[in-house]
């Protein structure tokens, strides 16, 4: 009964949107206008003869061809990733509180399964970014540096001001490193169904991997010395290097092996869509699952604390939301070049910030990590279905265009 109320909520919607984005996602009057100004000049609005157009199947979206064992079992997943993550969550709450002891004496064990996902997570979401013919983007530098202030400035700066009321220094260095940790493909999902920019939010999320990489560690040795609180630095920058670096490494390496000897198609249509994205899905909750097992305990007895987090998480996020949109509307950004600009910047790899505070923080540490991955797919969705009215904030530009072009 849950899964089918989701479905109704969230299923049809997503299937809708990524039908949508595949054509004009334009308001239907807009389209008309625009369309009748191509043809009075006589042109068919710069789309090419009829023989360079693709058939209408192709228009599709690529998960749409394909069927399979694999591709119904990722589609699945993909429609009930909040009832799954719940799930998670729900099933090792009791199972860690009440083998806590079991859990305490083969804590080594724990955490090589935590790194172990965290890098299953993270390398199939490697394989799918389109790194490449990404030169084009990278010249659009006004979203771009939105995008890396709302994670390398505003982020640390609210997470730094919240992190010290969470009662434990230990639990707010983990609060801190989830909120300077770069985005996760999960974010490229959530562009792709809001109908942004998917080439732009490539080019940020290659970006933000990129700059993480010495940030993380820096953020995360400010925010120990301003609660005089050691941080590992040097254990910090190995683990970015393990966790972050040789799987984005690994990826790419095997994306440029599979296009050279299958093409893009194999890749992008068959392999990205069904097996990279259900792995990582499937990784994800196995995840959230162990860090959970692992401070169940905790969980159940200070839920204050998690009140506290799951709070302060969800301020961080609408608040970077609601700027966003009002900083991409100043600066004149088309809504598709926004979406990619917003997701990019409020979700979060956080299998990364948790392998880190496995690693080299202490187990405390890893409470936040367990919490925010059940906050961060709900506001998604949620700023999702407010597609309508992002759209029409951001659509008044270009009808302004239009009257005036049309005039002339």
């Amino acid at each position: 009964m849950v899964l089918n109320l989701l479905s109704k909520v969230t299923g049809a919607r997503s299937n809708r949107s990524l039908w949508r984005i595949t054509g004009d996602t334009r308001p239907k009057q807009i389209r008309t206008a625009k369309n009748a100004e191509e043809q009075k000049a006589g042109g068919n609005g710069g789309r090419g003869t009829p023989g360079d157009r693709q058939p209408k199947d192709k228009l599709a979206s690529p998960d749409t061809h394909h069927t399979g064992p694999a591709h119904s079992a990722s589609e699945h997943v993909r429609r009930y990733l909040i009832v799954y993550t719940i799930l998670s969550v729900i099933i090792a709450l009791p199972v860690g509180y009440y083998s806590e002891g079991f859990t305490t004496v083969n804590s080594r064990f724990f955490s090589n399964l935590v790194i172990f996902f965290a890098i299953l997570t993270v390398y199939p979401s490697m394989v799918q970014l389109r790194s490449e013919g990404l030169a084009k983007t990278f010249k659009s530098w006004r979203p771009i540096l939105a995008s890396l202030i709302y994670v390398f400035l505003f982020s640390p700066i609210i997470a730094f001001t919240l992190a010290p009321t969470l009662g434990s220094n230990e639990i707010g260095i983990g609060f801190v490193a989830a909120n300077v940790v770069p985005a996760s493909s999960a974010s490229l999902g959530y562009v792709l169904i809001a109908g942004g920019s998917i080439e732009l939010a490539t080019a940020l999320a290659v970006l933000s991997l990129v700059v993480a990489i010495p940030a993380i560690p820096f953020f995360l040795s400010i925010y120990g010395g301003q609660v005089s609180s050691a941080v590992p630095v040097l254990p910090i920058m190995t683990s970015v290097l393990y966790i972050l670096v040789l799987p984005f490494l690994a990826g790419q390496l095997t994306r440029y092996v599979v296009l050279k000897k299958k093409g893009p198609l194999l890749i992008n249509k068959t392999i990205r869509p069904c097996y990279l994205s259900l792995t990582t899905m499937l990784s994800m909750f196995a995840l959230i699952f162990v860090l959970v097992d692992k401070e169940a305990a905790l969980i159940i007895t200070k839920p204050q604390i998690v009140g506290e987090i799951i709070g302060y998480q969800s301020a961080i996020i609408v608040g970077i939301l609601i700027v966003s949109m009002l900083v991409s509307k100043a600066m004149h950004l088309s809504y598709e070049d926004h979406q990619a600009v917003a997701f990019i910047s409020v979700t979060k790899n956080q299998s990364v910030a948790a392998a880190i505070a496995t690693l080299d923080l202490s187990p405390a540490a890893a409470l936040p990590l367990a919490i925010i991955p059940m906050i961060q797919p709900v506001i998604a969705i949620i700023y999702i279905h407010l597609e309508r009215p992002v759209r029409k904030l951001f659509a008044l530009p270009e009808k302004a265009l239009l009257t005036v072009s049309a005039d002339k």
